[in-house]
């Protein structure tokens, strides 16, 4: 006997993926903007922790940016925003890194789902 399954709806989940390199360095600097500044440390602390965990040297690619930061603590919203456009660009194999920590951040699943409902109309 058949049963009658219909099947369920999924909102689609956006992921930084579905962002253009533009659209994500405006995210992730309006993101840190917001913040107060333990969180946005907490934040770069974090980024760089998974970046290791996935055997990137975050430091190793700050100076070819331009980006003089001796401490990360250092880093702007801005220049954090245009470290991960590169990483999106060039280094696409880093950007789960990424993504697992801007989805321990309340702002960030916000904004992107805000970004998805504007893409979306």
């Amino acid at each position: 006997m058949a049963k009658n399954i219909q099947p369920r709806r999924q909102t689609p989940r956006t992921t930084l993926e579905s962002l253009d390199p533009e659209q994500l360095k405006s995210l992730v600097r309006d993101v840190l903007i917001s913040m107060k500044t333990p969180e946005r440390e907490d934040f770069i602390q974090a980024l760089e922790a998974e970046m290791r965990r996935a055997n990137f040297n975050m430091r190793a690619y700050l100076v070819p940016l331009g980006i003089p930061a001796r401490n990360l603590e250092d880093l702007t919203p801005t220049e954090v925003g245009h470290f991960i456009r590169f990483l999106k660009r060039i280094v696409p194999q880093a950007m789960p890194a990424v993504e697992r920590v801007t989805a321990r951040y309340s702002d960030f699943v916000e904004k992107i789902a805000h970004s998805r409902d504007r893409l979306a109309a």
